[in-house]
C-alpha cells in the first residue's frame, strides 16, 4: 500500500486530460481550490543580476526544494507551488501564469487550456526499489491497466541522464502519448518531470530547465546564459 499515493500523484499529473477534446494534456486538478501557485519559504528563489557574456541571464531564477534537495532554474516570473513539508512524496508545480490569467482565458476552467499557458510538475516518488534501474523502478508505480509503455530511452540533460518514458492512455485511447523524464533523486527516491502541454518538450526553454537540474543539495543549479524565449503572460518586470 505504500506505493498508492505516488501512483495517484503520477496518475493525476499524466492522465488528467482524460476527458478533454484538445490535443494537449490538461493540468492536474489540485485538492480543494486552485489558488495561484505562489512561492513560500520552503522554496529558495535566487534571482540573478549578471547578464554579461558567458554569464547567466538575469531573466532566470533558482528554485530549490529544501525537503528533497533538488533544484532547477525557471524564468523569473514563473510561479511555484512547493512540495508540502510533510507527507509521502509530493508535487512541485511551476507555471508561467497565475490564477487570474488562467480563468480569464479559459472558457471551461481546467478542461480548456489557454494558448501559451505552461506548467511543469516535478513529482517525487518515495520507496522506489534501489536495486531496479530507473525505468523498472518507475514502472512499479504505474497501473498497467491504465497506462501503456510505448518506449523508453535515455537522454543527457546537462550534467545528468534522464530516462524518458513514453506512455499511451489505455482508458482514453484517443489521447496523445505523454512523455515523462525520470531521474534518480536518491537510492529510494525518483524525480519525474512532467511538462504540460507536451508540445513544450522540444522548446529551448524546457530543454534549458532540464539542463539546469541539480539532484542534491550540494550540486549547483545551472542557470541558462540565454534569456527565456517564451512570451510572458503575467508581470515579467523581474527580467529587466
Amino acid at each position: 500500500m505504500k506505493k498508492t499515493i505516488p501512483f495517484l500523484l503520477i496518475l493525476i499529473a499524466m492522465l488528467a486530460a482524460a476527458c478533454t477534446p484538445q490535443a494537449e494534456p490538461t493540468p492536474i486538478q489540485l485538492p480543494a481550490s486552485e489558488p495561484s501557485p505562489l512561492p513560500t519559504p520552503e522554496t529558495v528563489t535566487l534571482p540573478q543580476t549578471d547578464s554579461s557574456p558567458g554569464q547567466s541571464s538575469p531573466a532566470w531564477k533558482e528554485i530549490r526544494n529544501l525537503r528533497f534537495g533538488f533544484g532547477l532554474a525557471v524564468p523569473c516570473w514563473w510561479l511555484v507551488r512547493p512540495i508540502p513539508a510533510e507527507g509521502f512524496g509530493g508535487v512541485m508545480t511551476l507555471a508561467n501564469y497565475d490564477e487570474t490569467y488562467f480563468m480569464a482565458n479559459s472558457n471551461k476552467g481546467y478542461w480548456d487550456w489557454p494558448n501559451g499557458a505552461l506548467k511543469i510538475d516535478a513529482v517525487v516518488m518515495e520507496n522506489a526499489d534501489p536495486a531496479l534501474p530507473d525505468k523498472e523502478a518507475y514502472m512499479a508505480f504505474v497501473d498497467a491497466s491504465m497506462q501503456g509503455l510505448i518506449s523508453s530511452k535515455t537522454q543527457q540533460t546537462g550534467a545528468h541522464t534522464a530516462t524518458v518514458l513514453k506512455f499511451s492512455n489505455l482508458v482514453n485511447t484517443n489521447d496523445p502519448p505523454v512523455k515523462v523524464f525520470i531521474y534518480r533523486l536518491a537510492p529510494d527516491k525518483l524525480l519525474a518531470i512532467n511538462p504540460i502541454p507536451q508540445s513544450i518538450i522540444d522548446t529551448p526553454d524546457f530543454q534549458a530547465i532540464l539542463a539546469s537540474i541539480a539532484l542534491t543539495p550540494l550540486e549547483q543549479i545551472v542557470l541558462p546564459s540565454i534569456p527565456p524565449a517564451a512570451t510572458p503572460l503575467i508581470d515579467a518586470s523581474c527580467a529587466q
